[in-house]
């Protein structure tokens, strides 16, 4: 381990974190982590610790960290052209809308560039209320789209909801999404996807439904419906008139082992978000994609200032240009069911369920593998901040806040997860000793 910074600067910097900083969240035991040098997989703090990011940095460094043909490609742009405003354009914004057009389904042609994922879905709810002329919107339970103040109104989460300070307005609601591991109907095999039961009745009830908004594989718990769920829910929703909205923010660019979610069940939205690492990890980029048929009179009020950057767009070309040159998402596919082997292979009686689709997913944690009882929440943040004192970096999420998450760069290799296996091997046997 080395770093640039002396113990007595990198001490300096944590206390200038902690008085200048704003995060508007609790740091568990050893965040921040300030990182001082990334590459790939691995991520070096001011003090010299590295960790291995099964982050990929919020979700946002698919080819990983620092990629020498990004930076050499945002580096060129930067003597280029730097920014523009949406009214106008910069060649490289161009290309990513076309090369982003020729990736997606032909339901969709145009591309919107904005500066993030939660702008990306307002300007989707704005897109889909002026073509219909209808006001509400539906999404999934356990959906994530934002946290905006328009985009929280599409996300499940109370907690989240509240951090609005005020009561969400009543022209969203939801409805199920398949939880397979918990389903309550019964086993996997005798799915007739009753989950969706009961959906027609309360879409008829809402007449003045414009579209529903879901991500075609949930990256908050890496629920993957099965297709059966998916196409019956199409067909739901298309014969009421409504448009979809697919949110590939963080399920695009490769992460499930597809270049976007929605190829897994051969879907047709008539608008997609994307975000996240659309921008290959320099600056923000979000877009909103869809069909002419709904642009006639649409009117966004304005563009983002720093919408479309030309730096952030050069990166993005060339980070797709990598995943298919050095086939990063065929080794997501890979590598998701490596990990899912792997995790299994363990044995242990708190995994409940080893869930990727490519790179997204997870871990779920259960106190009894027969009853599936949800691991105590103090179990699983000793089992993070262990994992996170060995050097790995990951997150918990899930409906039940019981779900290791774990998405790595799409580079990464067997010998990355070998490591995060045996950390976890190693944490679940001490903090089970400890209870």
């Amino acid at each position: 381990m080395s770093t640039e910074y002396s113990p007595a600067e990198a001490a300096a910097i944590d206390a200038a974190d902690a008085k200048y900083v704003m995060r508007p969240w609790p740091n568990p035991a050893g965040e921040p982590v300030i990182v001082a040098s990334a590459k790939g997989c691995t991520i070096t703090d001011v003090h010299g610790k590295e960790y291995l990011d099964f982050t990929a940095g919020y979700f946002v460094n698919n080819a990983g960290h620092c990629h020498p043909r990004i930076a050499d490609a945002a580096t060129k742009q930067m003597h280029k052209v730097l920014q523009m405003s949406g009214k106008h354009g910069t060649v490289p914004a161009v290309r990513l809308a076309e090369r982003l057009v020729n990736l997606l389904p032909k339901s969709v042609n145009k591309a919107f560039f904005s500066t993030g994922g939660s702008e990306a879905t307002e300007f989707a709810m704005k897109l889909a209320r002026q073509a219909t002329k209808k006001k509400d919107i539906a999404y999934l339970e356990n959906a994530y789209h934002g946290l905006t103040l328009g985009a929280l109104e599409t996300c499940a989460s109370e907690k989240y909801r509240e951090t609005a300070g005020k009561p969400l307005s009543d022209d969203t609601f939801s409805i199920p999404n398949a939880y397979c591991y918990r389903c309550k109907f019964g086993p996997h095999a005798e799915c007739n996807v009753q989950c969706l039961d009961g959906v027609e009745a309360k879409l008829d009830s809402r007449p003045n439904t414009s579209a529903l908004i879901a991500e075609a594989i949930q990256a908050v718990g890496g629920l993957a419906p099965p297709a059966k769920w998916w196409a019956k829910l199409d067909q739901i929703r298309k014969s009421r008139g409504m448009l979809l909205i697919i949110d590939e923010i963080q399920t695009g660019l490769g992460r499930t082992g597809k270049m976007f979610a929605v190829e897994h069940y051969g879907l047709e939205p008539e608008i997609i978000t994307a975000g996240k690492g659309l921008s290959g990890g320099v600056g923000s980029l979000g877009a909103t994609i869809a069909g002419d048929q709904l642009l006639g009179k649409f009117f966004g009020g304005t563009t983002p200032t720093s919408g479309g950057n030309a730096v952030s767009a050069a990166a993005g070309l060339e980070l797709i240009d990598i995943l298919v040159d050095e086939k990063l998402v065929e080794n997501s596919a890979k590598m998701g069911a490596y990990f899912t082997e792997a995790a299994w292979a363990l044995k242990d009686p708190w995994i409940g369920d080893v869930r990727f689709t490519g790179l997204l997913g997870g871990i779920e944690l259960v106190s009894n593998r027969d009853t599936r009882e949800v691991l105590d929440k103090k179990l699983v943040s000793a089992i993070k901040d262990s994992l996170h004192q060995q050097g790995m970096l990951i997150t918990v999420s899930g409906l039940y806040g019981n779900v290791l998450r774990l998405q790595p760069p799409l580079s990464v290799t067997s010998a990355d997860i070998d490591r995060l296996i045996a950390a976890l091997q190693k944490t679940l046997a001490a903090v089970r000793k400890g209870v």
